[in-house]
C-alpha cells in the first residue's frame, strides 16, 4: 500500500446479540447467525446508515463491538473528495427513505464501499432481509414476526445514533 491508498474495512454487527442464532430455527425453520448491521471504516472513521448517514470514531458506534471485521480493499480517493461523495450518497440514505428490504444500513455500506473501492460488500449482508422474506416460513409467520423486529432494532439504534453519535471525529 505504498502508493498512498487507505484501507477500507467492513464492521459487521449482530443486532440481536446472538438471539437470531438461537431463535431462527424456530421462527424460520433454519438457523441464521445474526441479523446484520454493517458500517464502513476508512481513515479511522466508521460510516453507517441509521436514521440518516452517520460517522464516528471507528469501533465506537452504539452497536457495540463488531462481530466480524472484513477487508474491503483500499481507496485512493482523497478525503475532501470522499466528503463530497458522501454528501451525494446521503441524499439517497435518509430516515424517510429507509426500507428494510431495499434501502437499509447494509445497502448504504455496499454503495459506500463501491464508491470507495469499486466493489460492493458481500451479498450475504445486503440480501439477508429478502432471503428471510423468501424463506419457506419467512413469507408466513416467521418473516412476519422477524422482519418487523429487525427493522425496529435497527431504527431504535439509529435513533440513538442520530441523537448522540453522529459527530465527526476531530471536531469537524
Amino acid at each position: 500500500m505504498g502508493d498512498g491508498g487507505e484501507k477500507v474495512k467492513l464492521h459487521v454487527y449482530d443486532l440481536t446479540n446472538g438471539m437470531a442464532r438461537s431463535l431462527s430455527p424456530m421462527l424460520l425453520g433454519r438457523q441464521i447467525d445474526g441479523v446484520w448491521h454493517t458500517g464502513v471504516v476508512v481513515g479511522g472513521v466508521e460510516y453507517f446508515f441509521g436514521g440518516g448517514v452517520h460517522r464516528c470514531v471507528a469501533g465506537q458506534t452504539p452497536f457495540g463491538t463488531p462481530m466480524k471485521v472484513e477487508d474491503l480493499g483500499e481507496t485512493h480517493i482523497p478525503k475532501e473528495m470522499r466528503e463530497e461523495m458522501l454528501a451525494d450518497l446521503s441524499r439517497r440514505f435518509t430516515a424517510e427513505a429507509y426500507n428494510l428490504i431495499t434501502n437499509n444500513c447494509n445497502h448504504f455500506s455496499s454503495a459506500w464501499s463501491e464508491l470507495l473501492t469499486g466493489s460492493p460488500i458481500p451479498q450475504q449482508y445486503t440480501g439477508q432481509a429478502q432471503e428471510i422474506l423468501n424463506s419457506p416460513i419467512g413469507g408466513a409467520r416467521g418473516g412476519q414476526m422477524l422482519l418487523p423486529m429487525m427493522s425496529a432494532m435497527e431504527q431504535q439504534l439509529g435513533g440513538a445514533t442520530a441523537a448522540g453519535f453522529g459527530q465527526q471525529p476531530g471536531g469537524r
